[in-house]
C-alpha cells in the first residue's frame, strides 16, 4: 500500500481482518483442516463474539447461527438445557442429539427423557460460553462418521480458548439486567369468569327441572331444593356477592401477576492468559446468578478453568484442560402436569380473608372454586433444590517422531455429583379436613442423587506432507477406549413426616430407598486420509470399527465407513478469467454412522423381581425380565449430500448449499412378540425413517466505508417421514398417558404425527335437523367434527393426520453494523410448517369444562360456553409451531480514549434486548417449543409435550468487558 504523506504530520492507520477466509483452520474430528479444503458438510461458528453477548449457557450462542442445526429453547427455567437436533429426527426411541467434544472429548451422549428434560445432565451443563473459542457442527455422515457409532445426530466439536505467548493479558467481563416473561395468556379477568360462571350456573339451573327460571334468587333456589338457610348448591346457585356492588368479602385475584415477578441476571468473568515459547496458558473463573420470571425459581453457577500447555522442546509438548464448575438450581415446581403453570387456571375469585393462600394452611377452598392448591402457597414453601459438581478435565501428550508425523495420547475424565432435594409440607397440600385431622400426614419429601463418570482413552497417530508444493497429504490413525458409569441413590419419605419443620428426611415417618449401577464399555478404531492436489482436487475417506457392551453378543461390533471429494472448479482455466467469481468448490459426500443411546444391557439376560404366593405365604423371587436379542445392533444413518461453496464479488458475498438426503435404518425399536412368551415386546432392529433436505448460509459485507453493515443469513427445510416400521406395520398409535392417543408412526407420514379428529366448525340446528354426525349429547353450539369414516357417528375412529411436530423449515438472520466506535447486532430467528398439539390448551380451553376453572378469554370456538358432551381429542388444541423472535439486539461502544490509561488496552459497553420481540400462534400456551411432560408414559415412544410450560424470559442487560 502506498499513500503520499505530504504536508501530514501523523498518518492515522486502521488493519481490519481479510474478509477472504478460505485459509482459516477449521477444527474436524481429530484434526484441523483448511476450511477451504473440506469436503463434508461442517457449519462453523466463530464465537469471538461470544463475549459481546450475554450468554448464559453454551447451546444459546447456536440459536439461529447454523443451518440445519435447530436448537430449541423448551422451558424458560434457568440453568436447563437447551434441545439440539441436526438435520432433524433419525430416530424414534433412540434419541436425536448430536454429540458433544469438547477441546477432543467426547462426552456421554444425553437425550431428554419421556419430559423433554435431561435426566442425568446435558454435556454442555455448566460450561462456561465465554470460555469457548470456535463451534463446528459436523452435519452429515462424510464428517461424522469418524466419531462412528455416536454420530448419526451429528457432532458438536467446541474448542475452549488457549494461552497466546506474549504479554499477559487479563480480562474482565461483567453483565447485570433485569429479566421478565415474555408473554401471559389471555385468561379471563376475575368478572369475566363471574360472568361466564353465570351464564354456565342458570344455564345448569333452569335445564334441572320444571318452572326454573334464570331470574330466581338463591334463596328461591333454596327453597325449591329444600336445603337449609346458609346451605348452597354451588352447581345451581351463584354466590350472591358476585352481583353486589364492591363484591363484598370476595377477592379478585390474576393468579399471573402473583405468579410472575421480575428476574435479575448478573454474571462476573475474570479471565487470564499469556505465556512465552516454553509454555502457555489460560485461566478464568466465573460467577453467575439468574433470578427467575417465578417467584422461587432461581439459578446460581460457579466455573472455573484452566488451560495450560508446556513445551520443553519442538519435539514434545504437554497439556492440561481442567474445568470444575459448581451450581445451585431451585425449582420449586413450575413446569408440568400439576405444576404451577398448568394451575394459572386456578379460580381468580376467593374469599378476601384467604389472601393468596387458599386451600393452604389453615384456609378453605373457596366454594365456587377449584380444589386445587394456591400456586403462592406452592411456590413459597416447597423445595425442590439441585446442587451439581462437575469436573472437567483432560492431561495430554504430544510427540513429534519425524517432521509431519506424530504422536498424540489424551486421558480425559467427566465426573459429575448431583443431588435433589425435594420437600413439600402438609400445609400446601390436599384439603383442609385432611390438613387438621392428620398433619404431617401429607408431608413429603425425597432426597435423590447420581454420579456419572466418562473415562476416555485416546492415542493417535497422525501425518502431514506436502509434496512439491502440489500433493498435500494429511492421515490420522487411532484407537480409543471409553467408559461410562452412572450410579443413581434414591430415598423417598413412606407416611408423612414426624416434623413439618425438619426438611430433611430424618424426620420421616419411614423411608425407602434403592440404588442402581450401569456400566458400558466402547472400543473403537479408527483412520482418515485426506488427499488434494494442487489445492483443486480434494479427496477424503475415514472409517471406523466400534465395539460396544451395549449390543448383542453376536453383533457387538459395527463399521462405520466415509468418503468425499470436492472440486475447486474456480482455479479451472476456464473460470480464471471470471472477475466476479473469487472461489467455487463442488462437494459430494457420502457415509455411515451410528447410534448406540439405549440403556446399558439392553440385549443381556435381565433378571427382574417375581413373587409367588404359596397358601398365602408371600414367596419373594426374581425371573427373567425380558427376551434376550444377541442380536441387537446400532440404528445405521446412511447420509448422501451434494453442495457447493462460492464467493463472489470480491469476497463480498459468500454462500453454501447442500443437499442431502439421510436414511436411518435398522431403528431401536420394541417389537410386538406372541404373549405365549411371557412377554409383550422386545428390543431388535427394525424401520427406518428419512430425512432429506436443502440448506442455505450467505454471508455479506453489504457497506465497507464509516458505516459498515455485515449480514449473516441461513435457511434450512427438511422433510421427515417414516419408510418402515417393526415386522412390516403400517402404523403404530403412540400411547397416551392422559387421552385416547393422539400421536402416530405411520409409514410415509413424518415421525409423531398428529392424529386427532378434525373440527370443521360449530353445530347449528339445520346440522341437527339434517342429522348430521355428532359426538355423544352435541346440541346446537357445540362443534362440528369430520366423519372422516363416513359411519355417521363420531368417536375416536375419526382421527386423521393434521399436522406434525418437527419444522419444515428454520431459519436465522443476523445483521452488524460497525459505525465509528459503536456497533450494532440483530439476531431475528424463527421456523415455519409444524405444529403443537397442546395439554396445557386442553387444560384451560376444552369443552365440557365446568365453570370452577379459569380459561382462555377467547373461549369462543364452541359458541357458547355451556357444554355436556365432554370432550375428544381434536384439532381445539392444535395450534402452529410458526414463529419468529428477535433473539438479540445489542448495541455496544468502545470506549476507546476514554479509559485509556496506560493498563487497559480495550473497553467497550453495550446494551442488551433478548427475546424482546417476537410473534407465535400458540395461544394455548408460552412457548411453542415447549417439553415438560411425559405425553406418552412409555419408554418405548417418548413423546415429551406441554403441559405447563413457563414462558421464555426476556431481558435488559447491561454489560462492560476490559482488557488489561
Amino acid at each position: 500500500m502506498e499513500r503520499v504523506v505530504g504536508g501530514s504530520a501523523v498518518i492515522n492507520m486502521k488493519l481490519s481482518g481479510d474478509a477472504k477466509s478460505l485459509n482459516q483452520m477449521i477444527v474436524v474430528g481429530y484434526g484441523t483442516q483448511k476450511k477451504a479444503n473440506i469436503t463434508g458438510a461442517v457449519a462453523s461458528y466463530n464465537a469471538k463474539d461470544i463475549q459481546d453477548r450475554p450468554l448464559a449457557r453454551a447451546d444459546q450462542a447456536l440459536v439461529g447461527q447454523m443451518a440445519g442445526v435447530q436448537v430449541k429453547e423448551t422451558t424458560g427455567v434457568p440453568g436447563k438445557a437447551f434441545s439440539v437436533q441436526v438435520r432433524g429426527s433419525g430416530s424414534i426411541t433412540a434419541g436425536n442429539e448430536p454429540l458433544y467434544v469438547i477441546d477432543g472429548f467426547p462426552l456421554s451422549p444425553a437425550s431428554p427423557n419421556g419430559t423433554g428434560a435431561f435426566t442425568t445432565g446435558n454435556p454442555l451443563d455448566n460450561i462456561n460460553a465465554n470460555d469457548i473459542e470456535s463451534i463446528q457442527v459436523l452435519k452429515d455422515a462424510s464428517a461424522a462418521a469418524i466419531y462412528g457409532s455416536r454420530a448419526a445426530n451429528g457432532v458438536v466439536l467446541i474448542t475452549t480458548k488457549q494461552g497466546k505467548s506474549g504479554k499477559p493479558r487479563l480480562s474482565l467481563n461483567v453483565y447485570a439486567g433485569n429479566s421478565e416473561a415474555s408473554r401471559r395468556l389471555n385468561l379471563l379477568t376475575p368478572q369475566q369468569w363471574v360472568d361466564r360462571a353465570v351464564e354456565m350456573i342458570n344455564t345448569a339451573w333452569v335445564g334441572s327441572g320444571p318452572g326454573r327460571t334464570a331470574d330466581q334468587t338463591s334463596d328461591q333456589r333454596r327453597q325449591i331444593l329444600g336445603l337449609a338457610p346458609g346451605q348452597v348448591n354451588t352447581l345451581l346457585m351463584i354466590d350472591d356477592r358476585w352481583v353486589e356492588p364492591g363484591h363484598p368479602g370476595l377477592n379478585y385475584i390474576d393468579w399471573q401477576d402473583a405468579t410472575f415477578r421480575q428476574g435479575l441476571n448478573q454474571n462476573y468473568q475474570l479471565s487470564a492468559n499469556g505465556g512465552n515459547e516454553f509454555a502457555r496458558y489460560y485461566i478464568s473463573g466465573n460467577y453467575a446468578k439468574q433470578k427467575g420470571i417465578v417467584n422461587g425459581l432461581d439459578y446460581t453457577s460457579y466455573s472455573a478453568r484452566a488451560n495450560i500447555e508446556v513445551t520443553p522442546s519442538k519435539s514434545l509438548k504437554f497439556g492440561l484442560n481442567i474445568t470444575p464448575t459448581y451450581s445451585i438450581s431451585n425449582d420449586p415446581g413450575v413446569e408440568g402436569i400439576a405444576k404451577v403453570m398448568q394451575g394459572l387456571n386456578f379460580s381468580p375469585v376467593q374469599e378476601d380473608t384467604m389472601g393468596l393462600y387458599a386451600n393452604s394452611f389453615n384456609n378453605g377452598q373457596y366454594k365456587w372454586g377449584t380444589s386445587a392448591n394456591s400456586p403462592t402457597a406452592i411456590l413459597q414453601y416447597n423445595i425442590g433444590q439441585t446442587r451439581r459438581f462437575r469436573t472437567l478435565s483432560s492431561i495430554y501428550a504430544e510427540y513429534r517422531i519425524l517432521d509431519g508425523l506424530t504422536l498424540r495420547s489424551t486421558l480425559n475424565l467427566d465426573n459429575t455429583d448431583n443431588n435433589l432435594k425435594n420437600y413439600t409440607p402438609y400445609t400446601i397440600t390436599g384439603p383442609l379436613t385432611s390438613r387438621l385431622t392428620a398433619p404431617n400426614v401429607g408431608t413429603s419429601g425425597s432426597f435423590n442423587s447420581f454420579r456419572k463418570q466418562t473415562f476416555v482413552n485416546e492415542n493417535t497417530l497422525s501425518y502431514n506432507k506436502t509434496i512439491h508444493q502440489l500433493h498435500a497429504i494429511s492421515a490420522v490413525a487411532g484407537a480409543s477406549y471409553n467408559s461410562d458409569k452412572l450410579d443413581n441413590e434414591s430415598i423417598s419419605s413412606l407416611n408423612g413426616y414426624t416434623s413439618s419443620v425438619i426438611t430433611t428426611l430424618n424426620a420421616a415417618s419411614a423411608v425407602i430407598g434403592s440404588t442402581t449401577e450401569t456400566k458400558d464399555v466402547l472400543l473403537s478404531y479408527f483412520g482418515r486420509v485426506q488427499y488434494s492436489y494442487d489445492n483443486k482436487y480434494l479427496l477424503s475417506g475415514s472409517i471406523r470399527r466400534d465395539g460396544s457392551s451395549r449390543f448383542g453378543a453376536n453383533t457387538k461390533w459395527g463399521w462405520f465407513p466415509s468418503a468425499s471429494a470436492g472440486w475447486r472448479a474456480s482455479d479451472e482455466k476456464f473460470l480464471k478469467d471470471v472477475s466476479w467469481l473469487n472461489d467455487l468448490k463442488l462437494r459430494v459426500s457420502w457415509g455411515q454412522s451410528g447410534n448406540y443411546n439405549i440403556g446399558d444391557y439392553s440385549s443381556l439376560p435381565l433378571l427382574a423381581a417375581s413373587n409367588y404366593s404359596f397358601n398365602s405365604t408371600p414367596a419373594y423371587g426374581q425371573a427373567p425380565g425380558g427376551i434376550i436379542n444377541p442380536d441387537l445392533s446400532w440404528e445405521k444413518s446412511q447420509t448422501w449430500d451434494l453442495g457447493f461453496d462460492i464467493t463472489v464479488l470480491d469476497s463480498r458475498v459468500t454462500a453454501a448449499f447442500d443437499y442431502y438426503n439421510k436414511l436411518n435404518t435398522n431403528l431401536l425399536l420394541n417389537v410386538p412378540i406372541p404373549a405365549n412368551t411371557g412377554f409383550a415386546t422386545y428390543l431388535n432392529n427394525a424401520g427406518q425413517v428419512r430425512n432429506k433436505g436443502w440448506e442455505i448460509e450467505v454471508n455479506t459485507r453489504n457497506l465497507t466505508g464509516k458505516l459498515q453493515w455485515t449480514t449473516s443469513l441461513n435457511i434450512s427445510h427438511n422433510t421427515n417421514k417414516v419408510v418402515a416400521l417393526a415386522g412390516g406395520q403400517n402404523q403404530i398409535f403412540v400411547p397416551s398417558l392422559y387421552d385416547v392417543p393422539h400421536s402416530i408412526l405411520k409409514v410415509g407420514a413424518p415421525v409423531y404425527s398428529i392424529n386427532v379428529v378434525k373440527q370443521i366448525g360449530i353445530l347449528t340446528q339445520a346440522d341437527i335437523d339434517h342429522n348430521v354426525p355428532l359426538f355423544g349429547s352435541e346440541t346446537v353450539g357445540d362443534p362440528k367434527y369430520l366423519d372422516a369414516n363416513k359411519d355417521g357417528t363420531i368417536d375416536a375412529n375419526d382421527r386423521v393426520i393434521v399436522g406434525h411436530p418437527s419444522p419444515d423449515y428454520t431459519w436465522g438472520i443476523t445483521n452488524t453494523f460497525h459505525y465509528k466506535r459503536f456497533d450494532l447486532s440483530v439476531l431475528v430467528q424463527g421456523q415455519n410448517g409444524g405444529s403443537i398439539y397442546s395439554l396445557l390448551g386442553r387444560a384451560i380451553d376444552r369443552t365440557g369444562q365446568d365453570y370452577t376453572a379459569n380459561v382462555l378469554a377467547t373461549y369462543t370456538k364452541q359458541g357458547k360456553y355451556y357444554s355436556t358432551f365432554g370432550r375428544i381429542v381434536n384439532t381445539d388444541w392444535l395450534y402452529s409451531s410458526n414463529y419468529f423472535r428477535v433473539r438479540d439486539i445489542t448495541l455496544g461502544y468502545d470506549l476507546g480514549k476514554t479509559l485509556n490509561t496506560g493498563v487497559i488496552s480495550h473497553a467497550r459497553l453495550y446494551a442488551t434486548a433478548e427475546n424482546w420481540f417476537g410473534k407465535d400462534k400458540y395461544y394455548g400456551g408460552f412457548n411453542p417449543e415447549a417439553a415438560n411432560t411425559d405425553l406418552s408414559g412409555s419408554t418405548q415412544f417418548p413423546e415429551a409435550g406441554d403441559y405447563g410450560s413457563l414462558p421464555l424470559p426476556r431481558s435488559i442487560i447491561v454489560g462492560l468487558n476490559l482488557t488489561f
